[in-house]
């Protein structure tokens, strides 16, 4: 599930939810941050770039019970935060 972008003055963020099958973590997250700077996805940096994109399925996967709360990192120029409660939110980093 996507929600709308938010912007806080000039700061434009994204939030997106991911379930199970349905969504990885990953995949909210570069949608989540295409979204936000306007790219097209496949033209972002690969993401394992910054982060390794099985061990962050893994950590945060919404059916694990005993994932950890929250991963930060950046990626492509913002902030993001992925939640073991099914969220990515991401926020330019100025």
């Amino acid at each position: 599930m996507t929600e709308p972008d938010t912007h806080t003055g000039s700061t434009p963020s994204a939030t997106e939810q991911f379930s199970g099958c349905e969504t990885t973590p990953v995949v909210a997250v570069v949608s989540a941050v295409a979204r936000v700077s306007g790219e097209d996805p496949f033209e972002l940096p690969p993401l394992n770039n910054v982060i390794n994109a099985d061990a962050l399925n893994e950590l945060v996967a919404s059916d694990r019970h005993t994932g950890l709360e929250s991963v930060s990192f950046e990626y492509a120029g913002y902030n993001v935060v992925a939640t073991g409660s099914g969220e990515v939110k991401v926020t330019s980093k100025a």
